[in-house]
């Protein structure tokens, strides 16, 4: 997520909004008007504000040249290399096209892609309407390779043919493996059987998974077909934005309501998950104590084909429209009524009035558990998935009110230390941040801010009194990115407490704020939003966390992480901004003492050394799971898939055994007993069953925590 700074310096907005008042319009804008705009009001507005400022030269429209072409085709299935010849006279001229505000190339290329489009539509279908050989020895790539684009017609028409049969491989597979589950209830079935079941289904019920492929095929095709041509625009100005950082991206105004949904937590709607089946809003959830729960008229699996935004509008038809507009439709303020016509999962047809309310996604909230030990003594477990806040509203829920007050209740119930997970807590308001890390630390400096080589501005919290002063451990993953690393930061900085988890946090040291490009512009049509890179912040010991992030104090064996995900770590995206650093605070006071710290965090090493089987248990996980999931190809004759299949089978067995010896092992030596103070949700149960499985990590911490407690300073 992204950090929120409440005032840019007022002489660079002066200077970066001078340009833009000249775009001014009173008259409605047609769409090419609006993209123009767009592009010129973003160019102007990161020439003067941007931190690092880039050349808009030609190797800058060389890359985005290739990066649009990636981002439309990153399978490489509709282009072929004589469009990219085709198009090359314009590969050195999208500079121009960016500093004027011409959207020709966007244009262009998008009427190659769509005709791409349209004929590999056309092929898919006329090469599903033959059988395939699943005899012929032949292999699929899978994954994320560099793919090349096909070198001719024929090189093309051998792509999608290759995908077609995979994908009817994958629905075979998938199907015959359900068979066997239902058959393996009745009687076991031997190697033999099963190879005459899969030889079956690959030679005699073929066209049946075939037309299955051919309905995923026109569902993929449809929802190409009605994105709106604004959100193609988007791509175009992302892949330019990006250029600069992987944090400044253009918001449509369809895309900014997205946004401010999520880090908010809150919106104001009927209380259903909706999914698009074959064109239909289908819905999949009711939030308990929603407008739709509380009805009771609507279920999982109703469909909803029309809907009027109140009882006095017209009724719109909504089949086939993208979903994320459908649920615009839907969505209202507070208070006023939606009504909706459903089609029932026994074909009925059924209006439903409906009275807006404000939903909240509670999963991203803040929730609490205390630890008992084998002592008795207690210890709270914070799990904070985001810092949340609302852009919209001030006074909204956000995540320093709702950690306050459950660090209140939890002090009533004499705790003995603090766990804050934020594992996998992407970030969130710089606000927010700064105040959670005064609930610990107080009325101290919590990091600096500026532009690189630039004189910094030095962020306070106003706690003038320390709301926790016991022992505290922050843990963290290789997910834990920009307002989590300043928490962790400071606290680490200060000597504050243990920061516990993997060798070091993502590596986000960069804050954004959300300009709206109608601000200064004079007229009313939504023009989105630049979520422009201002600032980077410096830890009170001077470092940057871009790129080398925060270092755990105490490095825990990494699990459920595969290596592939790492790759979204900031140092392996593509224009990071880089490390650096800037002159510490000087005179910072530490909470503990250098060589208390230490002793603690030795107690804990000893404790991970001796767990020598733990490791060893998970670093054979973890090359089992790096082998399975680095597989980049796959057969599409079957007797060699069959076999494979029965490698797979073995590779799962054993990681299955590794599983339970884990359980076992965990069970046995961090035995952690779990009590949930307020009645139990839904949500709760959740993250609690999610907890037991956790032992390892949690114990861990809790281990510390004691150390604090029994290690004399």
């Amino acid at each position: 997520m992204n950090l929120k700074i409440k005032k840019l310096n007022n002489k660079y907005i002066i200077i970066g909004l001078f340009f833009i008042f000249s775009l001014s319009f009173c008259s409605p804008l047609g769409e090419q008007e609006k993209h123009s705009i767009i592009l010129k009001s973003i160019y102007k507005t990161l020439h003067f504000l941007h931190p690092t400022p880039i050349s808009i030269d030609n190797d800058f429209s060389q890359k985005v040249y290739d990066n649009l072409f990636e981002k439309l085709d990153n399978q490489k299935r509709f282009f072929i290399q004589k469009d990219l010849e085709d198009l090359s006279l314009y590969r050195d001229k999208i500079d121009d096209f960016w500093i004027h505000g011409d959207p020709i190339f966007f244009n262009i290329i998008m009427k190659r892609f769509f005709q791409r489009v349209k004929n590999a539509e056309f092929l898919c279908f006329q090469i599903l309407k033959k059988s395939f050989d699943f005899n012929q020895k032949e292999m699929y790539i899978v994954g994320e390779q560099k793919f090349s684009y096909p070198k001719n017609q024929k090189e093309w028409i051998e792509k999608w043919r290759k995908y077609l049969k995979y994908m009817t491989l994958l629905e075979i597979i998938t199907s015959t493996k359900q068979k066997k589950i239902t058959s393996t209830k009745q009687k076991k079935i031997t190697s033999t059987k099963q190879k005459k079941i899969w030889k079956n289904a690959f030679f005699n019920e073929k066209k049946r998974y075939i037309k299955k492929v051919e309905q995923y095929i026109q569902e993929y095709f449809r929802k190409i077909k009605i994105k709106k041509e604004s959100d193609w625009f988007s791509i175009y100005v992302n892949v330019i934005t990006s250029q600069y950082d992987p944090h400044t991206n253009y918001f449509s105004p369809k895309e900014k309501e997205i946004f401010d949904l999520n880090i908010s937590g809150q919106t104001e709607g009927i209380g259903v998950e909706l999914q698009d089946d074959k064109g239909f809003p289908t819905v999949v959830k009711l939030i308990a104590g929603g407008p739709a729960w509380k009805n009771k008229k609507i279920e999982i699996g109703d469909r909803i084909i029309r809907v009027a935004k109140d009882v006095n509008s017209e009724s719109k038809n909504i089949v086939g429209m993208l979903l994320e507009n459908s649920i615009r439709l839907i969505r209202g303020k507070k208070g006023s009524k939606v009504k909706l016509t459903i089609q029932k999962k026994n074909g009925s047809i059924e209006e439903v009035t409906l009275t807006r309310d404000i939903i909240e996604q509670k999963e991203i909230f803040a929730k609490s558990v205390l630890i008992l030990d084998k002592n008795g003594d207690k210890y709270g477990l914070i799990c904070l998935p985001e810092f949340y806040f609302n852009p919209a509203n001030k006074n909204g829920r956000n995540a320093a009110r709702d950690m306050k007050n459950i660090i209140q209740k939890l002090k009533k119930e004499n705790i003995k230390g603090i766990l804050i997970d934020i594992r996998n807590n992407g970030g969130g308001s710089l606000d927010v941040v700064i105040e959670i890390a005064g609930f610990f630390l107080g009325k101290v400096p919590i990091l600096q801010i500026g532009k690189p080589n630039k004189k910094k501005k030095i962020l306070k919290s106003h706690e003038n009194q320390i709301l926790w002063t016991g022992p505290l451990v922050i843990l963290v993953n290789e997910f834990s990115a920009s307002a989590s690393e300043i928490l962790t930061a400071a606290i680490k900085d200060y000597k504050r407490g243990i920061i516990v988890g993997s060798d070091q946090t993502y590596g986000k040291g960069t804050i954004q704020t959300i300009y709206p490009l109608n601000r200064f512009l004079h007229f009313n049509e939504g023009l989105g939003a630049l979520k422009l890179t201002i600032h980077k912040f410096y830890r009170v010991n001077g470092s940057s966390t871009q790129l080398k992030g925060v270092n755990s104090d105490i490095v825990l064996p990494r699990k459920n992480t595969k290596n592939n995900l790492l790759k979204f770590m900031e140092k392996n995206q593509k224009n990071p901004m880089k490390w650096d650093y800037t002159d510490p605070i000087p005179s910072i006071r530490y909470f503990y003492q250098n060589l208390y710290i230490e002793n603690i965090k030795d107690k804990s090493i000893k404790r991970l050394k001796k767990n020598k089987d733990f490791i060893t248990i998970y670093n054979t996980m973890q090359s089992l799971e790096n082998k399975f999931y680095n597989e980049k190809k796959m057969s599409l004759n079957w007797e060699e898939l069959f076999y494979e299949n029965l490698k797979i089978k073995k590779i799962n067995k054993k990681l299955k055994k590794l599983r339970n010896n884990l359980n076992t092992f965990e069970t046995k030596n961090f035995p952690i007993y779990y009590k949930i103070l307020s009645k139990e949700s839904e949500e709760q149960k959740k993250w609690k069953e999610n907890l037991n499985k956790d032992f390892y990590d949690i114990s861990e911490c809790i281990n510390i925590l004691r150390d604090f407690n029994e290690t004399p300073q």
